[in-house]
């Protein structure tokens, strides 16, 4: 019985994720929210409350399925956040540097909770089967690289300097920065050597 209320309280959950998700884009593509220019306009003070309640529905009960403290106060920042500039800032009215940071910070953290899930998913199978332990601050380091990754590569062709070349030289460089910090022994491990 109680099996059978976890699935439907996570069947409720992910339907009002879905529909909170589709109800923020349905603001910001068919109704173009972001033109109203009253920052208390309903429609505005709406798609506030989907832009925190989206994530919040989706990556809260992933980040408690998955254990990885703080991702879901994480995940509903960055996506919060993300949206909120995506739809209300105005790239041509703004200053180019300052626009761009405001919006590449929160892409960078809106990608990396999601890779950092996926690292968690991919590294906790990998370590089960050799018969180790997987700790999430591994998945968020690598969640953060994968997303510093795209970001830079997203700069790269901003810049139009975007090759195969670069992109392999900066795969290069995340794969050479996650070895050096795998190489490095873990604060617990260096706490138990003798």
């Amino acid at each position: 019985m109680r099996t059978v209320a976890r699935i439907l309280a996570g069947l409720v959950m992910a339907s009002a994720g879905v529909a909170a998700w589709y109800l923020a884009g349905l603001l910001i593509v068919t109704y173009d929210v972001g033109s109203v220019p009253d920052f208390w306009a309903t429609e505005r003070l709406l798609a506030y409350g989907l832009f925190i309640l989206a994530p919040a529905l989706t990556f809260a009960p992933l980040a408690r399925l998955a254990a990885i403290p703080l991702l879901d106060l994480e995940a509903v920042v960055a996506w919060s956040m993300l949206l909120y500039v995506w739809t209300f800032v105005d790239p041509e009215q703004a200053r180019a540097l300052p626009a761009l940071l405001l919006f590449l910070v929160p892409l960078t953290m809106s990608l990396a909770t999601i890779f950092t899930l996926l690292a968690y998913l991919l590294g906790a199978r990998l370590a089960a089967r050799h018969g180790r332990r997987y700790d999430a601050l591994r998945a968020r380091r690598q969640g953060y690289l994968g997303a510093m990754f795209v970001v830079g590569c997203l700069l790269l062709r901003m810049l139009d300097v975007l090759s195969a070349v670069n992109a392999g030289l900066l795969a290069l460089i995340i794969l050479l920065i996650e070895v050096l910090l795998l190489a490095r022994p873990l604060a617990s491990e260096r706490s138990s050597a003798p």
